[in-house]
């Protein structure tokens, strides 16, 4: 079994659970955690049996950036070379056919939810963008995911001022789908993860696929990048298990084929 030292990784079913444990550093991220985020986002996206990812933070933060004493003793260039892992990192998410959900406990960096496909927030959750009050500008991507996320007066907004907006704000600003009180955040998320590890994941892969690909197209481009997707899946078992099922009023079993 892997040693972690930056992350706890659980599997339960088709759910695997990434708890960032830097509690007291407020689970920010430095290369080790960033090396073995890689190391299980990747291995979640080749296991088969695996087909939901959660995201969480150990202690009051879910994170609330990187790693600020690795900054300060790292060269302009090691710091850019971290900030390209990130950025491939969160590419990879963006881009992996299977859905992300964070758990947000806390104190949230936007940065570390940019790429993820459902985020549930506790009541006390605050999310903001701290970089400038320390001269740093955000370099892991969300400079240019959060005005298209939200728009781009309101990106300003949070990256000019760096002031912590709370939950209530970031939901209706569109940066979080569910609010749940602090004690029911976890077992709230694994209620939503196993409701997508019963869908189709082909289907769930191609749905994620459109949505985060055909924002990067013509119109044009992006009509028949849909189209191709959703024809592809006529050929998969799961589609005719699910029409079956629906005809003969039973519960769809999808296998991912």
């Amino acid at each position: 079994m892997q040693a972690w030292k930056t992350l706890e990784v659980t599997y339960d079913d088709a759910i695997v659970t990434v708890t960032f444990n830097r509690p007291e550093k407020l689970n920010a991220w430095n290369s080790e955690l960033v090396d073995e985020m890689f190391k299980v986002i990747t291995d979640a996206q080749t296991k088969q049996n695996v087909r939901v990812v959660v995201l969480t933070g150990k202690g009051k933060a879910f994170s609330v950036g990187g790693d600020l004493n690795e900054f300060l003793a790292s060269s302009a260039q090691q710091v850019e070379t971290f900030n390209r892992k990130v950025i491939e990192l969160f590419r990879f998410i963006e881009k992996m056919r299977k859905p992300v959900i964070a758990a947000v406990n806390g104190y949230c960096n936007l940065e570390l939810i940019q790429a993820v496909d459902f985020v549930l927030a506790s009541k006390n959750a605050k999310f903001g963008l701290p970089e400038v009050n320390v001269a740093i500008s955000p370099g892991a991507g969300i400079l240019v995911r959060l005005p298209r996320l939200i728009n781009r007066l309101r990106a300003k907004e949070i990256a000019f001022f760096g002031e912590w907006v709370d939950a209530e704000s970031a939901k209706a600003m569109g940066l979080v789908n569910v609010l749940v009180e602090p004690e029911k955040l976890l077992e709230t998320a694994q209620t939503y993860a196993k409701k997508l590890a019963e869908k189709p994941p082909l289907t769930l892969g191609a749905i994620k696929a459109v949505i985060n690909n055909s924002w990067e197209m013509s119109l044009d481009e992006a009509m028949e990048y849909q189209l191709k997707e959703n024809s592809a899946l006529f050929n998969t078992e799961d589609l005719r298990e699910g029409i079956k099922a629906f005809l003969e009023k039973r519960k769809p079993v999808f296998q991912g084929k």
